[in-house]
């Protein structure tokens, strides 16, 4: 093999392992700006130069801050279910006790009968003994 053909051989697998390499690295040798604020939002330990960082800085920032939204959301959507689960079970609670064959709807009315015939209503024994003590003169 001659000299020229070993450089047209080589000279083509440079030019391809340099692409190669370039392309590789290139994220992580290109500029770019991130807010700090969205650095300490997505809680992404990056490091900052005066806020600029990386492009696979802030691609992993931007990543980060994705799955913190998503986390929110889902304990959104758990704690916004849950609650609402506890409030129809409350409500279903109230109709219970508070329905005409509830415990309140039959003690009521119960009570409210059963201390007005207490009071207004006496037994016919009550009135000899009331005739006794106005005749011993106690009352």
């Amino acid at each position: 093999m001659s000299k020229v053909q070993k450089i047209l051989v080589t000279l083509p697998g440079l030019c391809l392992f340099v692409l190669v390499g370039c392309s590789a690295f290139q994220d992580a040798i290109i500029p770019a700006y991130v807010e700090p604020v969205a650095a300490e939002y997505a809680d992404a330990d990056v490091p900052l130069f005066m806020p600029y960082t990386t492009l696979l800085d802030a691609k992993y920032v931007a990543t980060k801050m994705d799955f913190v939204h998503s986390v929110g959301q889902l304990k959104y959507a758990y704690l916004k279910s849950n609650i609402d689960l506890n409030i129809a079970m409350s409500e279903e609670i109230k109709k219970m006790v508070f329905t005409p064959e509830g415990p309140i709807g039959l003690l009521l009315p119960t009570l409210l009968g059963g201390t007005l015939g207490a009071v207004l209503i006496s037994k016919p024994g009550d009135k000899k003994k009331i005739v006794e003590l106005e005749k011993n003169g106690k009352t």
